[in-house]
């Protein structure tokens, strides 16, 4: 596979984790037969794979247009890496916490204000320090593509705007949907694009 294709898979990786996750965690019943599979997949998709999808990304834009602007990719990949890491760890405090509940039962700590008000603040927490490093992703890597302008100029305003909402998910929670939307759009977008110029690369084992 070319590096373009790695790209492109894991831009699309990212939009379906963006997708589906959030469903899980909005629509999921752990009551359900499937309930606790499916949250274990939503930790799965949101945490582990768009980590890795994040970071492979970041890192192939940054061999693609990195020549024009190198620190900007260079701070982009940094940053990534950092917002990779606060994604898998929301993912592994959610799916900690969920077991625990699970196989303590008798504590009955959905009932425990106390208990609710510390994670819900934890997870809360951890997720807006992903979400704002991915901000400063989307940003670095717009900024980067405007100048290189190997990138439709809509599909840089995008990365600005997503980027610009990420930097205030710990501020303002709501903003997170608009994220994951942008965020979604991108992923599609730049794995169209990663794909098609992937034709015009020679193929790379690895």
């Amino acid at each position: 596979m070319t590096i373009n294709k790695w790209g492109g898979l894991a831009s699309f990786l990212i939009a379906v984790s963006f997708v589906v996750a959030p469903l899980i965690y909005l629509m999921g019943n752990l009551r359900d037969t499937l309930g606790v599979f499916a949250y274990d997949l939503a930790d799965f998709l949101y945490g582990p794979v768009v980590s890795a999808s994040l970071i492979t990304l970041i890192y192939v834009l940054r061999e693609l247009i990195g020549k024009s602007a190198f620190r900007r990719m260079d701070l982009a990949l940094l940053a990534a890496v950092l917002s990779a890491v606060g994604m898998a760890a929301v993912a592994f405090i959610r799916a900690s916490n969920r077991q625990y509940h699970l196989l303590h039962p008798e504590l009955n700590l959905e009932n425990s204000t106390t208990v609710l008000i510390m994670w819900t603040t934890l997870v809360a927490g951890v997720s807006s320090l992903g979400f704002h490093f991915l901000g400063w992703t989307f940003i670095l890597v717009g900024s980067a593509s405007w100048t290189s302008r190997l990138s439709p100029r809509i599909l840089n305003v995008l990365y600005f705007l997503a980027g610009i909402a990420g930097l205030f998910v710990y501020l303002f929670q709501e903003l997170e949907g608009l994220v994951l939307l942008l965020g979604t759009i991108i992923g599609i977008w730049q794995g169209v694009l990663l794909l098609k110029n992937a034709t015009r690369q020679p193929s790379n084992a690895g």
